[in-house]
C-alpha cells in the first residue's frame, strides 16, 4: 500500500511539473526576435568565421575606406582551439587602391598556463610576439572600421610605421592581471590631411624612432547584475566594471633623442537601478618630460555618420594632440520606459538613453557635448542626435548632428 501511495504521488507530481502550455503568437514574435538579435549580435561581436584549423577575423571590416589609402582591403585570421590549446599565430594583409601599397601583420603567442584550456582563456600566462608594417590613425586606432568609413575626412593625421611588439599578460583570480611590453618602433612617414590635401610632416633625412617599455595593470571584478548580462537578456551594450592603469618609459630619437614617460589611467563602471542603468567612465593621460609633439596624447573622437559612443562625435580641433588630458563619458540608459509602450518598439526592446562627454586639458579650451537617442533596435542599431555645449568654437564645429549607432 504504502508503495502505490508513494507511485500515485510521484506520477502526479510529474505530470502536474511538465503539463505542456502552448506559447501565444506574441510570445513565439519574442522569442524569435530575440534569437534573431542574438545571432546577428554574436556574429558582429565574435567577428570570424572558423574554417577548419584557422579563422578569419574582422569580416566585418574586411574593406573600409579613407583618403590617403582609398579603398583599403584587408584580410586577417589566426589559428584556434582546434590547431593548439597553448600556441598561435596570426597573420594580416592590406592594400590600398588609392597609394597603392601593400601592408602587413604576423603574430605568435603562448600560453605558459599549466592546464591551457586555449591561448587566451582565462587564466591567461601568455606571451605574445608581433611584428607589423602596417599605417595607423594616431587621432583614431579604429580608423579601419566599415562603417566608420563614411564620416567627414576634412582634416586628420595618418602616419606608416614598422612595429615590433613583446608582451606577456599574467592574470589573477578572474580580477587582477597585469602585462609588462616592450615595443620598438619606426615611423617612415607622418602625414596631415587637410581639405583635399597631403602634407608630409616628416623630413626623410632622419630616422623616428620609438623604444618604450612599460607595464598595463587591470583590475575586472565579476560583479552579480553587470558581467552576467547576456545579449539575448539585456537592453544594454556590455559595460564591464575595470580599472586601468599603463605606465612606460620612452626613448625618442628625431633629429635628436628625448627620454619621457608616459602615464595613462581609466575606470568605468555601471550602476544599475533596473530598469535603468547609469554608465560613467574616465579616462586620462599626461606625459613627462620631453617628447615630440607627434607621441602626445589625443582624445578619443571621430566625426562619422555613425555614432562614436564612449568617444566625441562633434569635436574638430586644430591641435588635436594634448600633452595632458581627461575625458569623462556618462549615459544614463532608460531600459524601455518609454518605448515598451509601443508595441512596435517592445519587440525590440529597446533602450533610451542620454549621454554627456566632456575633455579637460591644460593645452585647450573644455570641450563639452550631448548625446539622446535609442539603442538596440534590431539587437544593435539605433539613432543619436548629438548637440554640442561649448560656447566657444574656434574650429567651426557643427552644433547638431543625427548618428547612427551601432552597439556592437
Amino acid at each position: 500500500m504504502y508503495c502505490i501511495a508513494v507511485v500515485a504521488l510521484t506520477g502526479a507530481y510529474a505530470q502536474k511539473n511538465y503539463s505542456y502550455q502552448p506559447i501565444t503568437k506574441s510570445q513565439q514574435s519574442d522569442i524569435a526576435a530575440s534569437m534573431f538579435a542574438n545571432n546577428v549580435s554574436s556574429f558582429l561581436i565574435n567577428d570570424q568565421i572558423p574554417i577548419g584549423y584557422v579563422s578569419l577575423t574582422n569580416v566585418v571590416n574586411m574593406v573600409s575606406y579613407n583618403p590617403v589609402e582609398g579603398t583599403r582591403i584587408r584580410i586577417s585570421g589566426q589559428t584556434n582551439d582546434r590547431f593548439s590549446k597553448r600556441m598561435a599565430f596570426s597573420a594580416m594583409a592590406a592594400y590600398g587602391t588609392e597609394d597603392h601599397k601593400f601592408k602587413y601583420a604576423l603574430g605568435a603567442a603562448y600560453n605558459f598556463a599549466r592546464k591551457a584550456k586555449g591561448v587566451y582563456a582565462f587564466p591567461c600566462s601568455t606571451l605574445g610576439v608581433n611584428w607589423e608594417d602596417n599605417t595607423y590613425m594616431p587621432s583614431y586606432s579604429n580608423y579601419d572600421v566599415a562603417y566608420f568609413s563614411f564620416g567627414d575626412w576634412d582634416r586628420f593625421y595618418f602616419a606608416r610605421r614598422k612595429r615590433l611588439t613583446v608582451s606577456f599578460l599574467q592574470e589573477f583570480d578572474n580580477t587582477f592581471a597585469f602585462r609588462p611590453y616592450y615595443y620598438w618602433q619606426k615611423t617612415d612617414d607622418y602625414m596631415l590631411y587637410d581639405d583635399g590635401q597631403t602634407l608630409s610632416l616628416l623630413d626623410p633625412a632622419y630616422d623616428y624612432t620609438n623604444n618604450s617599455v612599460g607595464v598595463e595593470l587591470t583590475y575586472t571584478p565579476t560583479r552579480k547584475g553587470t558581467n552576467l548580462l547576456t545579449i539575448l537578456n539585456s537592453r544594454f551594450y556590455t559595460f564591464h566594471t575595470q580599472i586601468r592603469a599603463d605606465y612606460s618609459y620612452n626613448s625618442q630619437h628625431y633629429i635628436q633623442t628625448n627620454t619621457y614617460s608616459r602615464a595613462e589611467i581609466s575606470a568605468q563602471h555601471r550602476v544599475q537601478f533596473l530598469p535603468l542603468a547609469l554608465d560613467v567612465r574616465v579616462q586620462g593621460g599626461k606625459i613627462f618630460g620631453q617628447s615630440d609633439k607627434y607621441m602626445y596624447f589625443t582624445p578619443n573622437y571621430r566625426v562619422s555618420s555613425v555614432s562614436n559612443m564612449f568617444g566625441f562625435n562633434l569635436y574638430s580641433p586644430w591641435e588635436i594632440m594634448c600633452k595632458d588630458y581627461v575625458q569623462t563619458y556618462t549615459q544614463l540608459n532608460f531600459g524601455g520606459i518609454l518605448l515598451d509602450n509601443i508595441d512596435f518598439f517592445k519587440n525590440f526592446k529597446p533602450n533610451e538613453f542620454i549621454n554627456f562627454k566632456a575633455l579637460f586639458s591644460s593645452q585647450t579650451d573644455t570641450y563639452c557635448e550631448a548625446g539622446a537617442g535609442i539603442d538596440h533596435i534590431f539587437g544593435f542599431l539605433g539613432l543619436e542626435i548629438v548637440k554640442r555645449i561649448s560656447k566657444e568654437n574656434p574650429y567651426d564645429m557643427p552644433d547638431w548632428a543625427l548618428r547612427i549607432r551601432c552597439t556592437l
